[in-house]
């Protein structure tokens, strides 16, 4: 059984370790440090930058940590989606099934958030399993192609949480060149620990 533990500034400096080992590519530290301190985000951004922004160690029934876990939803933009961020399982720790259930889970506590929408970008190359895990629960699946990624192709994965139907994405915009961005600042900052 899965618990999530919330990301705190007492444990952050573990959260940004958890998240580099899973993405050792992507900086997520300051998305961490924003969810924990909100008035550094204004002060970075002169603003808030992000509606909702939790993150959860994942810990197993020995207490090990395993993966990490969050949502997120724009500013006054697509306020009923929610948005998985920075998920991923511990390399030691795949293939036991925690993905699936760190999934489902972060799920429930979307909708327990009052979200009716649950929604996550990936890109198919560097994320194979985790888009087969995405597709066996019955999440939909579009490429996005609004903003111009380079070679990376992304797809966007969507699962309504309160009927059976739910609406693709379209067009919409999801600055994903500002995430980017961030993920340098965090480079910048030194963010990396």
């Amino acid at each position: 059984m899965i618990n999530f533990e919330k990301i705190t500034k007492s444990n952050l400096e573990t959260a940004i370790k958890i998240q580099n080992s899973i993405f050792p590519k992507e900086n997520g530290a300051l998305n961490l440090k924003f969810s924990v301190d909100q008035d550094f985000m204004v002060k970075f951004y002169g603003g808030k930058y992000r509606e909702t922004l939790d993150f959860w160690l994942c810990k197993n029934e020995n207490e090990d940590i395993v993966g990490i876990t969050g949502i997120y939803s724009y500013c006054g933009y697509l306020p009923d989606d929610a948005w998985l961020g920075w998920y991923g399982v511990l390399p030691e720790h795949r293939k036991r099934g925690y993905g699936e259930e760190i999934l489902l889970l972060t799920m429930e506590k979307a909708k327990e958030m009052g979200f009716k929408n649950f929604r996550l970008y990936t890109d198919l190359i560097d994320n194979r399993d985790a888009v087969n895990l995405y597709r066996k629960i019955g999440m939909i699946e579009e490429p996005y192609l609004v903003e111009d990624m380079g070679n990376e192709k992304i797809l966007i994965f969507s699962k309504s949480l309160c009927s059976n139907e739910i609406e693709k994405l379209g067009d919409k915009n999801l600055f994903l060149k500002k995430q980017e961005e961030v993920q340098k600042a965090s480079d910048q900052l030194n963010l990396k620990l």
